[in-house]
C-alpha cells in the first residue's frame, strides 16, 4: 500500500509539472511531456500490467483535462504504450540509459502515431504533424528523460547502500 501511495504522489507531481513547469520552459512551442516520462519509468520497473493501469490513468488524466472532443485517445494511447513499453520490465532484462532514453523516444513516438490514429487525422497532416510537433517534443522529452534516468539510477544507488 506504502507503495503504491508514493506512485501516485509521483504520478501527480508529473501532472502537476505538466500543467505548470512545461508550459514555462517550452522551447519553440514544444514542451516536454512529464507524464510520459512517468508511464514509461512505471512500465520499466513494474511491468505491462502496472504499465497498462498507469497509462490508464494518465490518459485518462490528460483526456478529462484536454480542449479536444476526442475522449479517450489519449486514454487508449497511453494504456497501448504502458503495455507496449512494460514488455520490457527490468526484472528480466537489464537496460543501460541509452537505451532507456530510446525505448522512451519510441514510446512518444507511438504514443503521437497512436494518437493521430485515433483521432482521424490525414495522412498527410500526420507527416506534418509529425515533422512540426512529434519530433521536436520527443527529443526535448527524451532531454528531461535522460535527467529523470539518472536521477532514479542515483536514488536506487542510494537505497541499496543504505539497506
Amino acid at each position: 500500500m506504502l507503495k503504491f501511495i508514493k506512485h501516485l504522489v509521483c504520478f501527480v507531481i508529473a501532472i502537476v509539472l505538466q500543467t505548470t513547469l512545461a508550459s514555462w520552459i517550452s522551447f519553440y512551442g514544444q514542451q516536454p511531456d512529464f507524464v510520459l516520462i512517468f508511464l514509461v519509468v512505471m512500465a520499466l520497473s513494474h511491468g505491462p500490467v502496472s504499465g497498462m493501469l498507469w497509462g490508464f490513468f494518465a490518459g485518462f488524466s490528460e483526456d478529462v483535462f484536454a480542449t479536444v472532443d476526442w475522449l479517450g485517445a489519449q486514454t487508449i494511447a497511453f494504456t497501448c504504450v504502458g503495455f507496449g513499453v512494460g514488455q520490457l520490465e527490468e526484472k528480466f532484462l537489464r537496460l543501460n540509459l541509452a537505451t532507456k532514453v530510446a525505448l522512451l523516444g519510441l514510446a512518444f513516438m507511438l504514443n503521437d502515431l497512436i494518437y493521430y490514429a485515433l483521432v482521424g487525422i490525414s495522412q498527410e497532416s500526420v507527416t506534418t504533424f509529425f515533422l512540426i510537433k512529434t519530433l521536436p517534443e520527443c527529443i526535448y522529452t527524451m532531454l528531461f528523460g535522460i535527467l529523470c534516468f539518472l536521477l532514479l539510477n542515483r536514488l536506487d544507488c542510494v537505497n541499496r547502500r543504505n539497506a
